[in-house]
């Protein structure tokens, strides 16, 4: 799948979130170039999680933007992307990741795709810390 996003490239054309599913991740492409990147893993949901749960979560395990382009949005535009992908096809999210737990606390309203029983962290680290 992939989805025109983010701030103008060097080029005029912008930035193009990709999926790249054999390899278990998200980027961020600049023409050919990758700049940032969200890694992830599914896994199956715990067995008792209810009738209604999805059957896969999507743990959310990296997020990785090119030092020169942060403080673009790219990270968040990445997780909006995944998360938004991740409910169009009903899968929960596990947030592994620090940035991406941080973004989930700062936006209440995909709090409904943590997988039964979790929700996001307290704020700490993920507020203060950079963008990566």
């Amino acid at each position: 799948m992939e989805h025109s996003s983010g701030g103008p490239s060097a080029d005029g054309q912008g930035v193009r979130l990709v999926h790249e599913a054999g390899r278990e991740r998200y980027e961020a492409l600049d023409g050919d170039e990758v700049v940032a990147v969200l890694y992830y893993a599914d896994e199956p949901a715990p067995g008792d999680a209810g009738a209604q749960a999805p059957a896969i979560v999507r743990d959310l395990r990296s997020t990785v933007v090119a030092p020169e382009r942060n403080g673009e949005g790219l990270g968040s535009a990445l997780v909006r992307h995944v998360l938004d992908e991740a409910r169009a096809h009903g899968l929960a999210v596990r947030p592994t990741c620090w940035f991406v737990d941080g973004w989930i606390q700062r936006h209440p309203q995909y709090g409904d795709l943590l997988e039964p029983g979790a929700q996001a962290a307290q704020p700490s680290q993920a507020d203060g810390g950079p963008e990566r």
